[in-house]
């Protein structure tokens, strides 16, 4: 799926503004991809489009990373409450489920906290 099909998945899915849904979608991606091993994260990478490889690409996971509870990143990173938080969480994983291979799915939530995956639905 390309990258402007995403976006306008989440957008009909949501409600969303385009921006809005750009940031969430760039948001999640990253959020996604510092939580992951470096072998994990370029395969997710591999799997997205160029916008967003980028993304999953240039961040460096540290053991600190993966403890940020997501739903309280993007509460603070956006000054949204939690239930926008949790909508926008759960709208652009399922884009990005579209996107990326049942297996990759399922490698990415394996590295994932219990928490998370809960999160993700």
């Amino acid at each position: 799926m390309k990258y402007r099909e995403l976006i306008k998945r989440i957008q009909h899915d949501s409600g969303f503004s385009d921006a809005e849904s750009q940031d969430a979608l760039q948001l999640m991606v990253e959020s996604l991809a510092v939580r992951l091993t470096e072998g994990e994260r370029k395969d997710f990478a591999s799997q997205l489009p160029t916008e967003l490889k980028d993304i999953a690409l240039s961040v460096r996971s540290t053991s600190e990373d993966r403890k940020v509870d997501m739903l309280q990143q993007f509460m603070d990173l956006q000054n949204i409450d939690e239930n926008h938080a949790k909508k926008q969480i759960k709208v652009t994983w399922h884009a990005l489920k579209k996107a990326i291979s049942p297996g990759e799915i399922d490698d990415i939530k394996s590295q994932l906290s219990n928490k998370t995956v809960a999160l993700l639905g």
